[in-house]
């Protein structure tokens, strides 16, 4: 899958002199990070589309105009692998966006987007929001942000926006699944030099059926404090990351995730030559509700090398491990809570509480604006006295429905088209073929499922 850098700063304007048909601009994966304003020079908005990226509207300020949209179909067949009700078969997908960005004075905007998402063909009637949530207003921020000292900058942003922290294993927007994830925040953050410190105080989003419908989650608070730091030394060129995050929360499918809950997570992501990795330590303390004690853990390694070759062959490996539960009966809960972290693979089927995900992949580039992508991941119990979890989390089989650990491979493929920098295609594949613990339970049916998916962004 392809890298997701952190939104945290705004790029700053590119220079004038920049020709912008022979440099075509790049679009951040957050798109409040797009910054349109070298467009002011007249010259330089010939196009339709450099039009709507600026449009003047008195003294300095100007409207950015923004959006997207994704049709993707699926077929879903065994998601639960065979226990309770299952939505087996074909249906359609819909993601629309509308984004604007008022860019008031060099240093205050306002930004706001729409999202509108749906599901059609399914053969269970879905009440899932994060399938189907008709139009919400997704984002509405206000944000002041200014240079200081030689190279400094600044922010200040407060409403309804986006996260992505690191690699996203902790706060992440969730663009995988249909309807993206936003939060109720006040977000603070400074970058000098080689230094990058922020501090995010606020509440989840419920995502609610219907429209206009969502709300602001006071069930789930929480507070972050983060520190980075660029490297460029013996563990080559990239960056070293500190986050703290204390969660409040008062409901949750599973009781031993309700209560306080405090993550330290330490993490290392640099590129040495061929060789470019990723790896983040967490570990997790607090106080359950029941006033058990937190004592979790979670490490997660990625690492890639690059090949010589016409095709770009790259060998990667992966893995994720989260602690699970050794005794449920003691004073002690040692379940990982992922948090709002994204999903290891296309489905979330499974989470990273008292799970271990190992394996490797291929990335291949057989032609330049063609991407694709092998996988095959071993999924393994690390506590025989707790059961397998899904990314939520919610408790999928419990733990003395079986006595192995082994719960199943997964194989991957994706592929990734890119037709221009507006349009972009692709198709994957996830097959999880059922191992010793789920046929224990009695439901160890296969999971497969297949999408093809077409994104369009101006």
């Amino acid at each position: 899958m392809r890298p997701e850098p952190p939104g945290d700063l705004r790029p700053g304007p590119l220079a004038h002199a920049q020709d912008a048909a022979a440099q075509p601009v790049v679009f951040a994966p957050l798109p409040y990070d797009d910054d349109f304003s070298y467009l002011a020079d007249p010259a330089l908005r010939t196009s339709p589309w450099a039009k709507l990226k600026y449009i003047p509207v008195g003294g300095q300020a100007y409207l950015t105009l923004g959006g997207e949209a994704r049709l993707r179909t699926e077929t879903r067949e065994h998601l639960n692998f065979g226990r309770g009700v299952e939505d087996d078969g074909f249906d359609f997908q819909h993601r629309l966006r509308l984004w604007g960005d008022l860019n008031l004075t060099p240093n205050l905007r306002v930004y706001g987007e729409l999202q509108a998402t749906g599901t059609n063909g399914d053969n269970v009637p879905t009440r899932n929001p994060v399938d189907h949530n008709d139009i919400e207003g997704h984002q509405l921020f206000v944000e002041y942000a200014a240079d200081y000292g030689d190279d400094g900058r600044f922010f200040a942003r407060g409403g309804r926006q986006e996260i992505l922290l690191g690699k996203g294993r902790l706060m992440d927007p969730r663009n995988g699944p249909n309807t993206r994830r936003a939060y109720d925040a006040l977000r603070v953050q400074a970058a000098q030099g080689d230094w990058r410190l922020g501090l995010i105080g606020g509440q989840t989003v419920r995502d609610l059926n219907g429209a206009w419908a969502n709300e602001s989650n006071s069930d789930f608070t929480f507070l972050t404090a983060h520190a980075a730091r660029k490297v460029d030394g013996v563990l080559g060129k990239g960056e070293i990351e500190f986050v703290y995050i204390h969660t409040d929360q008062e409901t949750a499918r599973v009781a031993d995730f309700i209560g306080e809950r405090d993550t330290y997570s330490l993490r290392v992501a640099a590129k040495k030559d061929a060789l470019s990795y990723d790896v983040e330590a967490m570990l997790q303390g607090g106080e359950t509700a029941t006033g058990q004690d937190v004592e979790a853990w979670f490490v997660g390694l990625e690492a890639g090398y690059q090949l010589p070759g016409a095709w770009k062959p790259r060998i990667g490996a992966r893995i994720d491990a989260g602690s699970g539960d050794d005794d449920p009966t003691d004073d002690k809960a040692q379940g990982f809570d992922a948090l709002w972290g994204r999903g290891q693979s296309f489905t979330p089927e499974f989470g990273y509480t008292n799970m271990v995900h190992a394996g490797m992949n291929l990335n291949l580039n057989p032609i330049p604006k063609l991407n694709a992508n092998f996988g095959v991941t071993a999924l393994r119990r690390l506590s025989r006295d707790d059961g397998v979890y899904s990314l939520a989390p919610a408790l999928i089989r419990g733990a003395d429905e079986g006595q192995s650990r082994e719960v199943g491979i997964r194989t991957t493929a994706r592929f990734d088209y890119d037709w221009s920098r507006h349009v972009s295609t692709g198709f994957m594949v996830n097959h999880v073929s059922a191992g010793d613990f789920l046929k224990e339970t009695g439901d160890g049916e296969d999971l497969f499922y297949t999408s093809v998916f077409i994104t369009a962004r101006f």
